[in-house]
């Protein structure tokens, strides 16, 4: 028995051993070098199915990321500058505005007050500046203005133009536009303070570095730029300059383009013809087609011949003078109505000396929208004013009136209150600064004419507008680019027009076959009768080619007639 137990226990201890060797055998590798890198992704591949596409997702991870970087580099990047550009337009109109210097002859408005020097940031020559901390208590300095005095617009203007700024020629011309007395001001407008005439030599000025002479001067004669010109009221003279733009071009004149010879040959044409009551003076200046002043001046222009000019102008103010004297000054027609060519002279030297050195500001508009710019020419409006019958009492109206031409022109001709409306900024700004300007040209000729209002607002909405709706005789509407909504709503305004009111518009209210019926009757077309007239070329400013104008006129009779027939009256 002990031989049995012995042979067992020794078993149980080979077994025991067997066990331990088995457990402490290392586990089989797969057959790999060994100096090639370990792929743990054969070991992973053995386990479950779960854990494999988990670490698929793992893997795809990265690739995904690199995506999706790729995808936002291809991103358009607009939102970001424009964020941007609005945080550098922030900036610089906190920290690097520079404020024009004012004066007691101008008020600037807080707008156009500054100017940017947006360049000098953008080159890098200047680091931006810090954000200033805001303190609730204690509020910013302000800067006392300049004490500089300022005598007339020109002198004005000059001075802005000279100040250094890097900035582009649309942006200088605003400045030069804010430097003007801002006329949309009505404080301004009714202050009895006189507004200083603008001369010849100030248009040129406000642009001097684009003129040059018109004449030429042989060796040891004065070079002269200025002249002096008399005008018929009492020791009335202007200055006149002597240059031309350097993009002058003698074969094609331009109406932008401001000519001082010019204009003063036709204001001696003027004033013989129609401001001087004397036979022997009109033959001296006007009648004798070989030596006459007028024959003098324009064989001069046409020959360059700046000696001869000068002494043609002496002349003629000699001759002026003494008429003076005699007590010859005056009007030899009507002074309730005022000759055409002599109202559109005047006119036109308004415009030359206030709109024309800026007239680039004019073409800042949407293009195919109701606020178009565009001018009715002053051939078309006198004829609006025959067609139309307006005289001295009455009230005339311009519905857009834009820079204020045909409400200058309305008023000089027929001595009428002549008022319009703008919407747009600039021409409003502009049509203000003309009827002071034509105030006082027209003292200088001591010529007599209509009151002239001009308002800056929607007609539509404006106060001033319904309250004279109902008292004008003649309304004007230059509707050629306006939309039907537009149209719409003039003509419901036009229910407060009064009877027998005269609407001249470019494009008409009502059909010319229009005809009342019971479906129709109570529409504001109703009131109105039309009848079309053509106008040829050299009329408007938006076509060289003719068109046609329609005069809607408010007869409500054949309304009542309708509704007296029907038994519903």
């Amino acid at each position: 028995m002990d031989l049995f137990f012995g042979a067992s226990t020794n078993a149980s201890r080979e077994q025991q051993l067997a066990k331990v060797r088995i457990e402490e055998r290392p586990a089989k590798t797969p057959n790999v070098s060994v100096n090639a890198p370990t792929d743990t992704s054969q070991t992973r591949r053995a386990r479950p199915q779960q854990g494999d596409q988990i670490h698929k997702e793992d893997r795809t991870r990265p690739q995904q990321k690199d995506q999706r970087h790729s995808e936002d580099r291809r991103r358009p990047q607009h939102d970001d500058r424009k964020r941007r550009r609005r945080l550098e337009e922030r900036r610089d109109e906190r920290h690097t505005l520079k404020k024009l210097p004012t004066s007691e002859s101008s008020r600037l408005s807080p707008r156009n007050s500054y100017i940017v020097n947006a360049n000098r940031e953008r080159v890098g020559s200047l680091p931006p500046s810090p954000r200033p901390r805001k303190s609730p208590v204690r509020a910013e300095r302000k800067k006392p203005a300049s004490s500089v005095a300022v005598s007339s617009l020109g002198q004005e203007i000059e001075r802005c133009a000279s100040v250094p700024v890097q900035t582009s020629n649309v942006r200088r011309q605003k400045a030069l536009v804010s430097a003007m007395p801002s006329p949309v001001d009505d404080r301004e407008a009714d202050s009895d303070e006189p507004v200083a005439v603008v001369s010849s030599v100030d248009a040129v000025r406000q642009s001097e570095s684009q003129y040059e002479d018109y004449f030429r001067w042989q060796d040891g004669e004065d070079r002269l730029q200025t002249i002096e010109l008399h005008l018929p009221a009492s020791d009335a003279t202007e200055p006149y300059s002597l240059l031309m733009p350097k993009s002058f071009d003698r074969e094609s004149e331009s109406r932008d383009e401001y000519l001082p010879v010019n204009d003063l040959i036709s204001t001696v044409r003027a004033i013989a013809l129609y401001l001087v009551d004397s036979s022997e003076f009109r033959y001296k200046v006007c009648g004798d087609k070989e030596n006459g002043i007028l024959r003098q001046l324009e064989r001069a222009r046409n020959r360059l011949n700046g000696s001869d000019f000068a002494s043609a102008v002496n002349e003629f103010n000699r001759l002026l003078d003494q008429e003076r004297v005699s007590g010859n000054i005056g009007p030899v027609f009507d002074k309730s109505h005022i000759p055409s060519d002599l109202a559109i002279h005047v006119v036109e030297q308004t415009y030359n000396r206030v709109v024309a050195p800026t007239v680039d500001m004019l073409r800042q508009y949407k293009a195919f929208s109701n606020n178009v710019y565009g001018e009715i020419l002053p051939t078309l409006v006198s004829e609006f004013i025959e067609r139309a019958g307006i005289s001295h009492d009455t009230t005339f109206i311009d519905l857009g009136c834009g820079i204020g031409n045909v409400v200058l022109q309305v008023a000089a001709q027929t001595g009428c209150f002549s008022c319009g409306i703008e919407i747009m900024k600039v021409p409003a700004r502009f049509a203000r600064r003309q009827a002071q300007e034509f105030e006082q040209r027209m003292s200088l000729y001591e010529l007599n004419h209509g009151a002239v209002q001009v308002w800056q607002g929607d007609f539509c909405e404006s106060t001033d507008v319904q309250r004279m709706l109902p008292r004008a005789d003649v309304v004007l509407v230059n509707n050629y680019a306006f939309d039907s909504a537009l149209n719409q709503t003039l003509l419901q305004m036009f229910l407060d027009l009064k009877e027998g009111t005269k609407v001249i518009s470019l494009k008409p209210f009502v059909t010319p076959d229009h005809k009342i019926s019971a479906r129709n009757i109570h529409s504001p077309e109703s009131i109105l009768t039309v009848r079309r007239y053509q106008y040829w070329s050299q009329c408007v400013s938006w076509t060289d080619s003719g068109g046609e104008y329609f005069v809607q006129t408010v007869d409500r009779s054949r309304m009542k007639e309708f509704l007296a027939q029907r038994g519903m009256l």
